[in-house]
């Protein structure tokens, strides 16, 4: 007789929805809290709750959505249509975003009035999905030079209309992910290595092609050198990191929020974070990730097949990583990226995106249980 699941019910794993909606609430206070004081001060006459009111919508139905997914069968994702509809549809959408007047210098938005819309967070997600649909369906790095042509060349594509928005950290998230899903799925170390250094390369390459790349990472390693131009953002958050001391002070008191800090509901919400709720609170937002990391890995080993395994370590590796990436750049522990705080940053595209992301690993999770119970005789 099969043991009983911990946690688990018909078939989801409700830990990691504990920590999906804890994320997203997380979220809603925070960008209410970051944006109110910002509001107020502007002369946008737009009502001071509309950012907060509008992420509340995305979130309810991104949850209802995660649920819904969760009931599905993740397979119909492995589905020669799906899958080629959804790469051209991604192309479509990154192509489009060259249509539309850039915003701090990148082309990464479709603006359609008061709605705007991030096609590389679909585009990351579709990448994933055929990269572990691929690497489950034949012994790619056995074999030819053909196999890894069919692997790489639409990651490529993705990835090349990605950094040429130009978007360096999305990029980044996107292949390190897929390189995580060809690990698990038996690529020996050697081309681990060569994909390691492949992605680092990116790096001097965007800080040639873009001037204000190499900016940051002078800030990075000196910031205080020009603390009111190029090190501004990164001082600034360590001062909002500074001030939270060891229990913040407390809701809604961040001043680094009110004038000092941009971007505090977007790229450096973690910040407001620490000064509000300092570093017990910082600690208890590490571990929700962390936790998700865990669940996520959890499914993946304990998945029916190799398609639900490579699909749940893509997934979680891309919310997780871009989550420390973003909690990096915030500390100064990695060089200022424009990428959110997956589930708590301000941005429709990217909650409603990793609420179905997770909707997937849920439905991976309880695939199996579905199954009809075999006797052991």
């Amino acid at each position: 007789m099969a043991k009983k699941q911990k946690f688990v019910h018909k078939g989801i794993c409700l830990p990691l929805v504990f920590i999906a909606i804890t994320l997203t609430c997380i979220g809603l206070v925070m960008v209410l809290s970051a944006s109110y004081n910002s509001t107020i001060l502007s002369s946008n006459n737009a009502s001071i709750l509309d950012d907060v009111k509008f992420q509340a919508v995305v979130a309810v139905v991104g949850i209802i959505a995660m649920f819904i997914i969760s009931r599905m069968d993740y397979h119909f994702l492995a589905k020669p249509k799906v899958l080629l509809s959804g790469f051209v549809i991604s192309i479509i959408l990154l192509l489009a975003v060259f249509a539309f007047e850039p915003t701090y210098d990148s082309h990464r938005w479709i603006r359609l009035s008061a709605f705007t819309f991030q096609p590389s967070e679909i585009a990351k997600f579709m990448a994933i999905i055929y990269v572990a649909y691929y690497t489950s369906k034949k012994k790619w790095w056995y074999r030819t030079g053909k196999d890894w042509l069919g692997l790489l060349i639409p990651v490529a594509i993705l990835a090349g209309l990605i950094i040429i928005e130009p978007d360096l950290s999305t990029t980044l998230t996107l292949l390190g992910a897929v390189v995580m899903v060809m690990f698990v799925s038996g690529m020996q170390w050697k081309f681990l290595a060569g994909g390691i250094i492949g992605i680092a390369a990116l790096i001097p390459l965007m800080i040639s092609i873009t001037g204000y790349q190499g900016r940051r990472f002078n800030a990075w390693l000196n910031a205080w050198a020009d603390p009111k131009d190029v090190g501004y953002q990164v001082v600034q958050s360590l001062y909002a990191i500074g001030d939270g001391g060891l229990f913040g002070v407390g809701l809604g008191n961040s001043k680094q929020k009110i004038t000092h800090l941009p971007m505090s509901d977007t790229d450096y919400i973690f910040s407001i974070i620490c000064e509000e709720f300092g570093f017990v609170g910082a600690i208890l937002v590490v571990a929700l990730y962390v936790s998700y990391a865990f669940f996520g890995i959890k499914i993946a080993m304990e998945a029916d097949d190799s398609f639900g395994a490579y699909l749940a370590v893509g997934v979680t590796c891309l919310v997780v990583l871009q989550a420390f990436i973003n909690m990096g750049v915030a500390t100064n522990v990695l060089p200022s990226t424009g990428i959110t705080l997956p589930f708590i940053s301000r941005g429709a595209t990217s909650l409603g995106i990793v609420l179905c992301a997770t909707g997937v690993l849920l439905s991976i999770s309880a695939r199996k249980l579905r199954k009809p119970k075999q006797s052991n005789d």
